[in-house]
């Protein structure tokens, strides 16, 4: 190959990966940042030129509160373009766990702190360490005024790529212009001269530009002065490529200027001498270290925990403050998100730190969600002091943080120790109560982000209610779906989904045609994992040792007009699982709640579904979307639900699984399978071995509950969406919502009885049609408007409608398949305009 030469720009990026959390603590992680930021600022005072890179607004703010002169020293050089601020988000996180609010959220609060420190609109995307990235991300990271994108991981072993620069396209159609660059993200201490000349042998699509990363990451303190030095000799070797200390935004540009680059979702007329010749990718970027799904599983459940509880009482406090006049909470719910965002570092989040660090995140977390739910009972509390309670004694009112109507079971703990309580809904009509475990259970409709008043009497007898609903030891039946168990092992054997078929019985056993399941389900398998913490090189996790053995018949525990429950214990070495399977009358979904005290080492525990479904294709919830994938046995990130359509006996049919805070799955042929636990060491990387003799310490282990829905429906016959004979990714309304359902809760508190100034029941906010799913409402970071954010969600073009009614103010407008739209309201006018994420107005393409 001829020697590039000075053809070749070498866009050198001075920078030092630094991991905040990971192997040390976050008071550690503190003096790192701090002492690899001042000797980068040294490097600058020795070489004129010098640039220095640095991401995560998170770290920034340490300096600014516990190293103020230092900081300033930060900003005179940004001022100078001496140090590069990049990324533009709280930090850099994990990239397939966070919802994908989070991400939104991440750039918001992480551009506007750039924006006001340094007045630096950050324009690049990056996350350089992150395990994999998300395919609906394009969208969110453009959304938030990002132009580009620099990533490293998956790398060229793990995903092949037509190019190293190349258009980065969500499904909605949004792109950026993304690098995967040569090499790795940081180097040794010491010359560059190989790695400059091999870098500029890379240059992608035959550009005269690439990116070469250099400087010694966490504890190395940056760029050396054997790094910049081999640059400058480089730089001075007339054969030798053209290296320049540079940024990853010039080299963007640099790009630019050679190709004609789309900033939208349309190609532009290339001018004379330029072509539109870059590749486009449609398509998620993984996978790497896929056991990052699943290990340390309390992290994971306990930010999936805080981002839906800071989401609700978003949504409380927005309505409290605009139509109550309550005190704004908009800086107190902002400061809990940077807690949770920084925490959503992929080291933390991942499950790959050590466990001092974890000791360190508990408390934090548990703040968070104290903060959320006293923001949410406040709300609430001004919301109900207005609401009409006259109808009848004891009034409790039930709200709704979710954006459609909805209809659920409710627990809850009776105020008094009477014989007869009966609760009657907001037209006086008797509810069906049952009692369990000390609670009233019962049935309620809520509207959509509203509210409702039903009354709790001590009076009444309780009239005899006609139920739907039919269990024996073994089965759970409704008009609508029926279950079995295996009475020898506790396993679900059948699953009907009545609405689809007829109801046809065959053979002495009494079995039903059309059954979902072609073998035993909710199995709880175990699986032998002598990988490491990461799961480096792991494609599928197959090694099964066995399953959980039942440990005595399963038992009827619940019996009555609202819900039924059968329980199943077992077990598999030292660890023991309690599994619960709920069905309730009228409602077409069976809920199981699962107790498992894990105390295996080295093994991984799976949730195992085989169905009967033909032809199936497989499609996993992800940030703000959904992508189907091979059903190759693979493991893959997923949010909370995982789907399989297809037939059975060439009738549509379909089974959702939906869970409230594991991220890993498999599916192979027609068996879904939801990855609950994993037992490695924690933070043991390859290539190292465990030592004889030496103690260690597992993750995972004790008691961990886990609900889980599974949802019938009837496949791609009703849900798919076809594009010129080829399938695209199917994100049902209802299973979405039916996850949303799962996971946030109805809000209740006990009222007095008052003649307030609104109704008994109603919606403050409806957003139309079903296939718009609403995500985020809340103040504006700036003035007294609103922001309501929602997702398209069936993959069709839509005539959308957002009411807030409790203001007048609507909002009426065409929304792309798969797009995230945001609406700013002004309250005043009772008016609303688009706006990007970050509540910027939108910048013409």
């Amino acid at each position: 190959m001829a020697k590039p030469g000075k053809s070749i720009t070498v866009h050198m990026i001075g920078n030092a990966h630094i991991d905040p959390v990971w192997l040390w603590r976050a008071e550690e992680g503190f003096h790192v940042v701090r002492e690899t930021c001042r000797a980068a600022l040294d490097r600058m005072e020795e070489t004129v030129g010098f640039i220095f890179c640095r991401s995560s607004a998170a770290t920034y703010q340490w300096l600014e509160e516990r190293e103020p002169e230092l900081f300033e020293r930060i900003r005179q050089r940004v001022a100078e373009g001496r140090w590069c601020i990049v990324g533009g988000w709280w930090e850099q996180p994990d990239c397939n766990i966070p919802c994908g609010e989070s991400f939104v959220r991440q750039a918001l609060y992480g551009k506007r702190y750039f924006q006001q420190k340094f007045g630096v609109d950050v324009r690049v995307g990056y996350n350089v360490d992150s395990f994999g990235h998300a395919g609906t991300l394009p969208q969110i990271v453009k959304g938030c005024g990002l132009d580009y994108y620099v990533f490293f991981r998956p790398g060229p072993h793990e995903k092949a790529l037509p190019a190293g620069l190349f258009q980065w396209q969500a499904p909605d159609g949004t792109s950026v212009l993304a690098c995967r660059p040569p090499h790795h993200y940081c180097c040794g201490p010491d010359d560059l001269a190989d790695r400059i000349r091999t870098a500029a042998e890379q240059a992608p699509l035959g550009l005269p530009h690439v990116m070469c990363f250099y400087g010694v990451g966490d504890h190395g303190g940056g760029p050396t002065k054997a790094n910049i030095a081999s640059i400058l000799a480089i730089a001075a070797d007339p054969e030798a490529p053209n290296a320049v200390f540079s940024t990853p935004q010039a080299f963007f540009e640099a790009a630019e200027s050679a190709f004609v680059v789309p900033r939208s979702r349309g190609l532009q007329e290339p001018p004379e001498g330029r072509t539109t010749n870059v590749p486009v990718v449609a398509d998620e970027l993984q996978h790497h270290a896929r056991g990052c799904y699943s290990v340390v599983s309390d992290i994971k459940r306990m930010n999936h925990e805080c981002e839906e509880l800071l989401l609700a009482a978003e949504r409380f406090a927005a309505i409290a403050t605009a139509a109550f006049g309550a005190e704004p909470q908009q800086a107190t719910l902002s400061k809990a998100w940077e807690t949770v965002l920084f925490h959503q570092f992929h080291d933390v989040l991942a499950g790959t730190s050590i466990p001092e660090a974890y000791d360190d995140v508990w408390p934090l977390l548990e703040g968070v969600q104290e903060t959320a739910m006293r923001v949410i009972r406040e709300s609430l509390e001004v919301w109900g002091r207005h609401i009409d309670t006259t109808r009848g004694m004891s009034p409790v009112t039930f709200f709704n943080p979710l954006g459609f109507d909805r209809e659920d079971v409710i627990e809850v703990e009776p105020q008094e120790d009477a014989p007869r309580q009966v609760f009657f809904d907001e037209m006086g009509q008797e509810v069906p109560t049952q009692r369990a475990d000390g609670h009233l259970v019962f049935r309620v409709r809520v509207r959509s982000l509203g509210f409702t008043c039903y009354h709790l009497s001590t009076e009444h007898e309780p009239q005899e209610v006609a139920t739907g609903l039919a269990v024996t030891p073994t089965s759970l039946e409704n008009a609508l779906v029926r279950i079995e168990l295996e009475p020898a092992n506790g396993l679900l054997w059948g699953l009907w989904d009545k609405r689809r078929a007829p109801i046809r019985r065959i053979g002495p056993i009494g079995r039903i045609a059309t059954n979902l399941l072609a073998g035993p389900g909710a199995a709880l398998v175990v699986l032998r994992d002598m990988s490491d913490t990461w799961s480096h090189g792991v494609a599928a996790f197959r090694d099964e040792l066995g399953r959980f053995e039942p440990v005595g018949p399963p038992e009827i525990i619940e019996s009555g007009p609202v819900r039924a429950a059968i329980r199943v214990r077992s077990r598999w070495g030292d660890s023991t699982a309690e599994q619960t399977f709920y069905l309730y009358d009228g409602l077409a979904r069976i809920d199981a709640c699962l107790v498992v005290n894990w105390a295996e080492k080295h093994k991984m525990l799976k949730l195992a579904f085989p169905t009967a479904i033909e032809s199936p294709v497989a499609t996993f919830e992800v940030p703000y979307g959904c992508i189907t994938r091979p059903t190759n046995g693979e493991e893959q990130p997923i949010q909370r639900w995982m789907d399989l359509s297809g037939t059975i006996g060439g009738q549509p049919a379909g089974l959702a699984l939906i869970n409230d805070g594991k991220y890993g799955a498999d599916v192979l042929g027609s068996e879904m399978r939801l990855s609950l636990l994993r037992s490695p060491i924690y933070a043991f990387h390859d290539p190292r071995k465990p030592e004889p003799g030496v103690e260690y310490q597992y993750t995972d282990q004790g008691e961990h509950v886990i609900r889980y829905r599974l949802v019938p429906h009837a496949g791609k016959g009703d849900n798919q969406l076809f594009r010129d004979g080829k399938v695209e990714c199917p994100l049902f309304p209802a299973v979405v919502r039916e996850a949303q359902s799962l996971n946030v809760p109805v809000f209740f508190r006990f009222e007095g009885v008052q003649d307030g100034s609104i109704s008994s029941f109603g919606s403050a906010v409806e957003v139309k049609p079903d296939n718009l799913l609403l995500t985020a409402l809340k103040k504006a970071e700036d003035g007294d408007d609103l922001i309501a954010r929602f997702v398209e969600t069936a993959g069709r073009e839509t005539q959308g409608r957002v009411d807030l009614h409790f203001a007048q103010a609507a909002w009426t407008g065409r929304v792309r398949p798969f797009e995230i739209k945001t609406l700013r309201f002004d309250l005043d006018a009772r008016s609303a305009r688009e706006v990007d994420m970050i509540e910027r107005d939108i910048r013409d393409p």
